[in-house]
């Protein structure tokens, strides 16, 4: 690019000091583990762990009866059945009127 310091092409070095190149260390070797070390250190330091509250012990769930049916269910039911019905009587009533 004209008229700027940097190219997308030029190699970036991994070491904190890498601005000025005089300060590396001739024999330093960037590894895997020293960047893993790194963004593990600065990650622990920004996020702490996470707390997980402890109770005495768990709550208990109030039994459900297995043939405990309410009345919303019943009138769900019913309203479906009817829904049902009607279309299958509107799909005859279309088929006797077209005279199949």
């Amino acid at each position: 690019m004209i008229g700027t310091e940097s190219s997308h092409d030029e190699p970036v070095s991994m070491h904190p000091l890498a601005a000025d190149e005089g300060q590396i260390p001739a024999d330093y070797d960037v590894t895997t583990a020293d960047v893993r070390e790194d963004v593990t250190a600065q990650a622990h330091a920004v996020m702490p762990d996470p707390v997980i509250p402890v109770t005495p012990a768990p709550v208990q769930a109030a039994p459900v009866k297995e043939h405990d049916v309410s009345m919303k269910e019943i009138a769900q039911m019913v309203g479906a059945m009817v829904f049902v019905f009607g279309f299958a009587a509107l799909g005859l009533h279309a088929i006797s009127y077209a005279g199949y």
